[in-house]
C-alpha cells in the first residue's frame, strides 16, 4: 500500500509563543517499491516530513498511513517498535551514532533490540556488513578506528540488518567524496531493484535525484508544491524557475543537443546512452 499523508501538519513548540509550523496540511501519496526524492530549499520541511515516517515526530494535525500502521494527531501510539523495524531511517552523518565496542556488535544491536535471537542477529549483521562492502577483518575492531567512509557503511549496515520494508535516507551522501557517494546510492538502488525496498531520499543533489529517483516531492516553506515523475519535473523549465532549482548538467547537455537538431529519446538520460543515440544519427 502507498504511504499516505492526509492533511498532516507539524508545529514545533506548539502552544508556545515561538511556535513554528514546519509542515502545513500535507496531502501526499508516495508509491511503494519505487525511489522517491524529497527536495526543497533549506528550512522547507524535508527532514520534518521524513521523521514522521517512523514516528520520530508525531503529527500535530492530520494523519499518516504507512504499511499497516496509521498515526493520527493527538492519539496515543501503541505500535512504535514494530513500525521502526519496518521503516529504517538513515540519518545525515549517521556514523556519529556508532557506540558499541566492535563493528559486528554495533550492527547486531538493532536486530537484537527488535527481538531477533543473538546468533541470528550476528548473522544478519555479518551479511549486512558484507553487503555494504565492509571487510571481515574489520568486524571485531572498534567502529571509532574506521575511516569516515567505513563508519558510514557500518551505520547503514545497522539499518539493513533489520530488513526494513521502507528505507528513508536523509542526505545519505553528505560529506562523502564523489566515488563514495556514488557507491552508497547505488547500494540502496540495488536494494530497491532486487528486493523491492521502498526508498525515500532527502537530498540537495539534483544530479543524484535526476539519475536515480523515479518520483520527486518538492517542499517549499512547509507546503507541498510538486509531486510527480522526476523526468517531468526536470523537463519543465518554468517549474524549475518557480522552485529556484538548477537543471542537472546532463539535462542542460541534452537540451543543447536537441536545440542543435539531434533527436534524443526519453531513455537517453546518461552520457553513454546519449552518445549511443547520437552515434547512430551521425552514421546515417
Amino acid at each position: 500500500m502507498p504511504i499516505k499523508f492526509k492533511a498532516l501538519s507539524y508545529i514545533y513548540n506548539k502552544d508556545m509563543p515561538y511556535a513554528h509550523k514546519a509542515l502545513d496540511h500535507i496531502d501526499l501519496n508516495i508509491r511503494e517499491n519505487v525511489v522517491t526524492a524529497v527536495i526543497g530549499e533549506t528550512g522547507s520541511g524535508k527532514s520534518t516530513l521524513v521523521e514522521h515516517l517512523n514516528a520520530l515526530l508525531l503529527p500535530s494535525e492530520g494523519s499518516l498511513e504507512i504499511l499497516d500502521y496509521e498515526i493520527r494527531a493527538n492519539e496515543k501510539q501503541r505500535f512504535l517498535k514494530p513500525l521502526r523495524k519496518d521503516v529504517g531511517l538513515v540519518f545525515q552523518f549517521s556514523e556519529y551514532q556508532l557506540f558499541e565496542e566492535t563493528v559486528i556488535k554495533d550492527v547486531a544491536f538493532g536486530p537484537i533490540n527488535f527481538g531477533f535471537p543473538p546468533q541470528e542477529a550476528l548473522k544478519r549483521a555479518a551479511d549486512a556488513l558484507k553487503l555494504v562492502g565492509v571487510d571481515e577483518d574489520h568486524f571485531e575492531v572498534s567502529p571509532l578506528e574506521l575511516s569516515g567512509g567505513q563508519k558510514r557503511r557500518v551505520a547503514i549496515a545497522g539499518i539493513i540488518a533489520c530488513d526494513p520494508k521502507v528505507i528513508v535516507l536523509d542526505e545519505p551522501t553528505a560529506g562523502l567524496d564523489p566515488q563514495g557517494a556514488k557507491e552508497i546510492i547505488e547500494l540502496f538502488i540495488d536494494l530497491n531493484k532486487k528486493q523491492g525496498k521502498t526508498l525515500i531520499i532527502v537530498s540537495h543533489d539534483n544530479e543524484m535525484v535526476y539519475n536515480y529517483c523515479d518520483d520527486t516531492v518538492v517542499l517549499s516553506k512547509g507546503k507541498l508544491v510538486y509531486h510527480g515523475p522526476t523526468d517531468e519535473l526536470f523537463a519543465d523549465k518554468e517549474k524549475l524557475k518557480e522552485f529556484n532549482m538548477l537543471e542537472p548538467q546532463i539535462v542542460s547537455f541534452r537540451n543543447e543537443l536537441i536545440d542543435k537538431g539531434f533527436r534524443l529519446s526519453k531513455e537517453a538520460r546518461t552520457l553513454d546512452k546519449i552518445a549511443e543515440e547520437i552515434a547512430k544519427q551521425v552514421k546515417r
